[in-house]
């Protein structure tokens, strides 16, 4: 029993690490109010977007803080940054206020966001780390999943009122403090490499580190955009309401349960070509959102997208375990969420900078498609290349 408790609480941690796109279906609400004080809608949208620079920035700060903080202290520390922060819209509606309290949100995020993954290859070897990682991913989009469908139920209550979502940070940090270990052994690991000195990533790890960043970068970019753009879509062509639009992405990244339960069987099959396949069917998908004219196709290809996201970029974690030494691993593992929560940040200049090709909503997910099916290509290429 205490054994599956620390698996749950450790894969709980990974609940809430991309839950700043959960309330974009609150996004019209939010810019209807916040234009009457003289806020655009690209301002508007940079709430969500804003916590992935500060966690970049964490991530950056990562390696100093570990001087100072064990492991556990910054998983504590970060989940409290995490969850007060996040309830603050809901007592306040105060734009700069919200814009501080983000960035905060976005420190705490970064302050587990490495720990979250890298510590299920430390605790975990072979075909149960397979697993785990797998898991891990299911418990990321579940949890986001969860969090945008309840965003939608509150949404009748008002936009502020969909902040309470991150109250749920405080349960998670309970289930951490009482049911997860620090083994004694991890200690003295921990004091042994402080004395040594960090350990450096060779050339090679640096670049094939840095390709995966690139590709996950890419790969979460064109996701954020799905949660930017598909409730614009739906509430202008008139599918539905900004609660259906909470349900669509909901359901999107619930078929992320299907594809974390399933990661170890693709892996087993597909082997290196996974993460080229699940991103010639993100493109897919993504093309698909775009050509969409009615309600069924468009969810037909978020589901898809919600699939094949998932897969990939459990995928790429998955590699970067398997090439890279346990003791360089979070340092690697850093680097590659440097490139996510840059892809996620960059997602709405991404959209500004390509509207002068893509003026459309439609045409903005063809090209994007196009984009993704040629960074499948390239994984392709990348992966061949390493031993």
């Amino acid at each position: 029993m205490k054994k599956t408790m620390e698996r749950i609480s450790l894969l709980s941690l990974s609940l809430m690490l991309i839950s700043s796109f959960s309330i974009t279906a609150g996004l019209p609400a939010m810019k209807a109010y916040f234009s009457h004080f003289g806020y655009s809608a690209g301002q508007v949208e940079l709430l969500v977007s804003l916590p992935a620079f500060a966690v970049v920035a964490m991530l950056f700060l990562n390696s100093l803080i570990e001087r100072w903080m064990s492991e556990r202290q910054m998983i504590v520390v970060g989940l409290l940054l995490f969850s007060t922060s996040g309830l603050l819209p809901l007592i306040v509606q105060d734009y700069p206020l919200i814009f501080l309290s983000r960035l905060i949100f976005g420190l705490g995020t970064g302050m587990i966001n490495a720990k979250a993954i890298s510590i299920i290859s430390e605790r975990y070897s072979g075909n149960d780390k397979t697993r785990m990682l797998g898991y891990r991913g299911s418990a990321e989009v579940v949890g986001s999943a969860i969090l945008t469908f309840i965003v939608g139920q509150l949404l009748p209550l008002g936009w502020p009122a969909i902040f309470a979502v991150y109250g749920g940070g405080y349960l998670i940090l309970l289930f951490y403090i009482l049911f997860v270990p620090y083994p004694k052994e991890k200690k003295q690991a921990s004091l042994k490499e402080k004395k040594k000195g960090s350990a450096r990533l060779r050339s090679p790890q640096w670049r094939f580190s840095l390709m995966l960043a690139v590709i996950a970068g890419i790969i979460i970019c064109f996701n954020s955009i799905i949660s930017l753009r598909v409730p614009d879509i739906i509430v202008d062509a008139r599918m539905g309401t900004a609660t259906t639009a909470g349900t669509v992405l909901s359901l999107m990244q619930l078929t992320g349960i299907v594809a974390g339960v399933g990661f170890a069987s693709l892996t087993h099959v597909f082997k290196k070509n996974l993460l080229m396949i699940m991103c010639f069917g993100f493109g897919l998908a993504l093309a698909l959102i775009g050509l969409s004219g009615q309600l069924w196709s468009l969810v037909l290809g978020t589901l898809l997208a919600g699939f094949t996201y998932s897969t990939g970029v459990t995928s790429i974690f998955y590699h970067l375990s398997e090439k890279i030494p346990t003791n360089l691993l979070n340092l690697a593992t850093s680097l590659v969420l440097i490139g996510c929560n840059l892809g996620s940040a960059l997602s709405s200049f991404f959209i500004q900078l390509v509207t002068p090709l893509a003026p459309s909503n439609h045409l903005l997910f063809v090209w994007i498609g196009a984009l993704m099916v040629g960074t499948g290509v390239f994984a392709s290429q990348l992966l061949a290349r390493t031993k």
